[in-house]
């Protein structure tokens, strides 16, 4: 199979996987559409030397997710505007509410999608593979860190994402 060819099966059998990694970093559509072009092009660039010691899939990860903190990195150098997200942020989930028209399941969506803008560059990262459920050990194998590390950071994600969520419900119950 020629290089072509092989990069063609590739994309076509995660493209939805890449796309997802994406939008976990990058709400605003032109930026999650320059992180997907960046990202099928590095795979183009390094297919080659992908050595099968993970998962196909590990190593598309891998790319995705080297890409969109790659951009994000390279964003802050150029325009000092995007840090990263903690408490001091102005876009605070606080500042949510769900609009009279929106059902229940919008506000979630957005509620989520404002908690992981105000999580820092590397919790966002463990949220957005966590969500396309890889097992901790992919997490471990993608990110650089410890199985142990991956479980306590996700753990105390959730912990938060229930207390902001509990935290809105009563704001607004």
């Amino acid at each position: 199979m020629n290089r072509e060819q092989l990069f063609r099966n590739v994309i076509g059998e995660n493209n939805q996987r890449i796309f997802r990694i994406c939008s976990y970093f990058f709400t605003d559509r032109d930026d999650r559409n320059d992180a997907y072009q960046e990202t099928l092009i590095r795979i183009w660039e390094n297919l080659h030397s992908f050595k099968g010691k993970s998962l196909l899939s590990t190593w598309i990860y891998r790319v995705a997710v080297n890409s969109c903190l790659s951009r994000i990195r390279n964003d802050k150098k150029r325009t000092n505007l995007i840090e990263c997200r903690s408490n001091q942020e102005t876009f605070h989930v606080a500042e949510i509410t769900p609009d009279e028209d929106s059902g229940n399941e919008e506000f979630k969506i957005i509620f989520l999608q404002h908690f992981m803008m105000n999580l820092i560059t590397a919790d966002r990262t463990l949220v957005s593979l966590y969500l396309e459920d890889l097992s901790t050990k992919e997490i471990a194998e993608i990110t650089g860190l410890s199985e142990a590390n991956v479980r306590v950071r996700i753990h105390r994600i959730k912990e938060r994402i229930k207390n902001e969520w509990e935290e809105k419900q009563h704001g607004i119950g």
